[in-house]
């Protein structure tokens, strides 16, 4: 299995399916308990989302629809 790969799908589906989704940035993070600069960084690739805290996780699985 190629991780770098899975997570760059991972980052890439995140802000894909945010935008798809109507929800803006700033809604999404308030709602996961994190700034709107970290949800950008991740959606960027510049901080591996396996890193936020469970509460973050679980949000954006559930508001993106993703299986995490």
């Amino acid at each position: 299995m190629d991780t770098r790969h899975d997570e760059q799908t991972f980052v890439s589906v995140v802000g894909l399916r945010r935008r798809l989704l109507g929800i803006g940035l700033d809604t999404l993070a308030r709602e996961a308990a994190i700034t709107p600069h970290l949800l950008a960084a991740v959606e960027r690739g510049e901080v591996d989302p396996r890193g936020l805290h469970l509460l973050a996780r679980r949000t954006l699985s559930r508001v993106l629809d993703l299986d995490l």
